[in-house]
């Protein structure tokens, strides 16, 4: 499947907000796995740890945010694991989730530490004198001693098929941390510094699991080393239109590919033109040559990666939804 963009629209919608010269491409880009793209359905079961609850509600919401072409990539569930049951990965340990019909189940752990250690002073100034009105008529800066507390977290978690096998695992160590002193009426809540942590990662799950739809405007090359005066009269003209009208900026570059054929700055734009349209090949071929010309170049070495992303995000989809229609 190829998402094509209607330039000329897009730029309507966002010439009040594009102001360096650049075009909009849009696209679906690749889950960091592709084995998870068979489950439809996940029930989250059984997180363990004094972070799991925070850890489950998070990659819950972070799971129902992945919406691509406007249908939610997962259907999720809360599925309480059977009482008496220890802390494994085995599918047979929740079998509710399973006889719910959830394709696989998603376990987790989240351990938490955190600890209080001295950060330092800051300078405030107090007042040390004050007239009969009550009003501060003199002042003096004094150093207040600051704590910082840091806290850990260790999240772990494993999906499992209902066939049992496993699709997905991810663990990591995140730590966050809040300056306070002592002059301050409130230290720094634990529970919301791990809310932030079981946040972060549970985007990072998101990222792994499901694929995303995102709108970009990517910067166009703008040197004109190698033309001609003319050509870079005409060339200016062309970086102009890109903010009011992407589709005849276009059209401008490739009007002056013919007399610039080994311009890098031409290959690539006319590349970045061919890929707004989702036409993904003439958009490689292009960024190909760029980079033949210029080896190691960032920006066609960029876009052959989006390329590379959006292929493997049809595979996927492929994967999700075979060849019924989406």
């Amino acid at each position: 499947m190829r998402l094509r963009l209607m330039v000329g629209a897009a730029a309507m919608l966002y010439a009040g907000v594009v102001q360096a010269e650049t075009l909009p491409v849009e696209g679906i880009y690749a889950a960091g796995t592709d084995a998870p793209s068979r489950a439809r359905s996940i029930a989250l079961a059984g997180f363990a740890g004094r972070g799991g609850e925070r850890l489950a509600f998070a990659i819950d919401s972070a799971l129902r945010g992945a919406v691509i072409e406007g249908r939610a990539w997962f259907e999720l569930t809360f599925s309480e694991p059977p009482r008496g049951t220890t802390y494994t990965y085995d599918r047979d340990a929740d079998p509710a989730a399973y006889r719910g019909g959830a394709d696989a189940v998603m376990r987790g752990i989240a351990e938490v530490s955190w600890r209080d250690r001295d950060d330092g002073t800051k300078q405030v100034e107090e007042c040390v004198t004050r007239d009969d009105n009550d009003k501060c008529i003199e002042r003096k800066k004094v150093e207040i001693p600051c704590r910082a507390r840091e806290v850990t977290l260790r999240p772990e978690v494993r999906l499992v098929s209902r066939e049992g096998e496993l699709l997905y695992g991810k663990g990591d160590q995140l730590v966050t941390s809040r300056r306070f002193c002592k002059d301050e009426e409130a230290t720094p809540p634990v529970d919301s510094m791990i809310e932030e942590l079981a946040r972060q990662f549970a985007d990072a799950v998101r990222y792994d699991l499901a694929p995303v739809q995102r709108y970009d405007t990517i910067r166009v090359l703008e040197s004109r080393e190698g033309m001609s005066k003319p050509d870079q009269a005409a060339f200016k003209a062309a970086l102009k239109l890109t903010k009011k009208d992407p589709a005849g900026a276009c059209r401008a570059f490739e009007a002056l590919q013919a007399t610039n054929p080994q311009s890098v700055t031409i290959l690539f734009n006319i590349g970045l033109c061919r890929e707004g349209e989702g036409d993904l090949e003439a958009a490689e071929q292009l960024y190909s040559q760029a980079l033949a010309l210029k080896p190691g170049k960032l920006e066609p070495q960029e876009g052959l990666g989006r390329i590379a992303s959006r292929r493997r995000a049809e595979r996927q989809l492929s994967l999700r939804y075979g060849d019924a229609p989406r």
